[in-house]
């Protein structure tokens, strides 16, 4: 795995629980560390990985990182 995105897919994962939750609070410090990690992104970052985090699609960034990701090269979010 990459090791830049060990603490975003955790804060990923955070997230998710915390909108599952109904933890308001949870998802509005969620969101904002997610747009911190966003803005650090470095240029190995993989374009669809950095796609779904900009356009904000976490389960899919989740799907990513997990190996999950059925995207083809033009992605649909």
């Amino acid at each position: 795995t990459m090791q830049t995105t060990d603490p975003l897919h955790a804060t990923l994962k955070d997230l998710m629980t915390a909108i599952e939750s109904g933890d308001g609070d949870g998802l509005r410090a969620h969101l904002a560390e997610l747009d911190r990690q966003r803005d650090a992104l470095g240029d190995d970052t993989p374009p669809m990985l950095r796609h779904y985090i900009e356009k904000r699609s976490y389960a899919k960034a989740i799907d990513f990182i997990e190996g999950r990701d059925e995207a083809s090269a033009t992605p649909n979010c």
